[in-house]
Order: structure tokens, then C-alpha cells, then sequence
């Protein structure tokens, strides 16, 4: 009986299962270098500190509801625009904070100047796409509303508690 043998390395079947590691271990090198490169911005290290935190904004919010406050958002080109259903006595300036949804290098906070009896005006930096939520406070931040917005968005939006 003659057999033809060739040397492991010229055969096919030992190719094929070195090639699952090597693959495997290549792709797990890859993950390791994009997981270093980029940042969690959804991960909170202190759960308990933000715990207590979302409770005392949470009080600014019915503040906000105990006072009667009630607005609406305009964005339009860079131009952010506030208006409260009622005329009350909120100071001269409010505070926006914008969130961007998932990346937190994207927020910012502006002011806003009053431009009549109920209205705000802000400028924004740039224009805004994507979804967000915005937060407005008077100066002293004791109350806030809020809203989400998906931006560039025509119309105006409710600010809610």
C-alpha cells in the first residue's frame, strides 16, 4: 500500500483549525483598541449620589408646578425663543441647558434674555440636529421644566415638568 504523505504544514485541515484562534485573537485585539479609544458617556461611576441628586431635581420640577409655570420652545435657524403662557415674575435672565442624548461632550448651557413680558431669546452656538432635551431654570435655579426635542424641528414644543 502506498501512501503519499505530506508534511503537516502542506495539508489542508491544520490550516483551518489554527485559523479560528488566530481570527478570534485578532478580533479580540481590535475590540480591546476601539474599547481604550472611546468613552462611556452613559456610565455613571456614583449611582447613589446620582440617586440623590435626581430626588432634589426632581423637587425643582414640582416648584416649577406649584408656581404654575407653563412654556413653550421655538428653535429656528440659531435663534432659541421661550414663551410662558402667563406673565410672571421670573427675572431678567433664564438658563437653558441642552443634553444631546447620548453624547455628553455635545451639551451646553446658554442664557437667555428676556424680550418682552413673556418671552426669552437666546442664541444658540451652532445648529442643532439629532435628539435632545433642554432644561430651563430661572437664574437662582429654583425651578426648572423641561422638554425633548428631536432638532431640526419646525414647530414649537411644550416645556413640561
Amino acid at each position: 500500500m502506498l501512501h503519499d504523505t505530506k508534511p503537516w504544514y502542506k495539508q489542508f485541515w491544520p490550516w483551518l483549525l489554527l485559523a479560528f484562534p488566530v481570527v478570534s485573537f485578532i478580533k479580540g485585539g481590535h475590540t480591546i483598541y476601539i474599547m481604550q479609544q472611546s468613552n462611556p458617556d452613559l456610565v455613571v461611576d456614583d449611582y447613589y449620589k446620582e440617586g440623590r441628586a435626581i430626588n432634589m431635581n426632581l423637587a425643582k420640577y414640582r416648584e416649577a408646578e406649584l408656581r404654575n409655570l407653563h412654556a413653550s420652545t421655538l428653535i429656528a435657524a440659531n435663534q432659541v425663543i421661550v414663551r410662558f403662557e402667563q406673565n410672571k415674575t421670573l427675572g431678567e435672565h433664564l438658563t437653558l441647558e441642552f443634553f444631546h442624548n447620548t453624547i455628553a461632550a455635545k451639551d451646553f448651557v446658554i442664557k437667555a434674555e428676556r424680550s418682552g413680558e413673556n418671552l426669552y431669546v437666546a442664541t444658540l452656538p451652532s445648529l442643532l440636529e439629532g435628539k435632545w432635551n433642554l432644561v430651563v431654570s430661572d437664574e437662582r435655579k429654583d425651578w426648572k421644566l423641561r422638554a425633548t426635542a428631536m432638532l431640526p424641528q419646525m414647530e414649537e414644543f411644550k416645556l413640561g415638568y
